[in-house]
């Protein structure tokens, strides 16, 4: 079963107000794409409903630029200024594969940099590379090709 991605990404923001490590709308946007390609890697099936696009700065899905455009490049402290889209729906019960993703995904990557996960993503041989187009923010990064590089990469981790 595949959920919002607004959802996936209020689950990070929430595990970063818990711990005290604080993410950001950029940091927010690797965490919600590395946990979508381990989950089509490890259970072959999209963890989220969207499809992310080659921005400037790496996979992005829209509707969660949106959501969090408000916090800009501050780190995410609370949910107060949260300001979900039209198609956000309030949590639902996440299955048990979708809590094991993004717990790995935010146990891998919490104290990693924004800026250095953004690099990460922008590696020749990632998905993002493949598709980026300067200043064009609507390519789309297909499941397919993310669903490999991350069967290449959880094998060598």
């Amino acid at each position: 079963m595949s959920y919002p991605a607004s959802l996936i990404a209020f689950a990070f923001v929430k595990k970063g107000i818990d711990e005290g490590k604080f993410v950001t709308q950029m940091k927010l946007q690797k965490l919600v794409y590395f946990a979508q390609g381990v989950h089509l890697a490890k259970y072959h099936e999209p963890l989220i409903n969207e499809t992310f696009q080659a921005w400037m700065y790496g996979p992005v899905i829209p509707e969660i630029y949106t959501n969090f455009k408000l916090y800009g490049s501050r780190p995410i402290t609370d949910t107060a200024e949260f300001t979900p889209s039209p198609s956000y729906t309030p949590p639902l019960k996440l299955s048990a594969e979708a809590l094991d993703t993004i717990n790995y995904a935010w146990e891998v990557l919490k104290d990693f940099s924004a800026m250095s996960l953004s690099n990460w993503t922008h590696q020749p041989d990632g998905p993002w590379s493949k598709v980026y187009i300067p200043d064009a923010k609507d390519t789309p990064i297909s499941n397919n090709d993310i669903k490999q590089y991350f069967e290449k990469l959880l094998i060598r981790a």
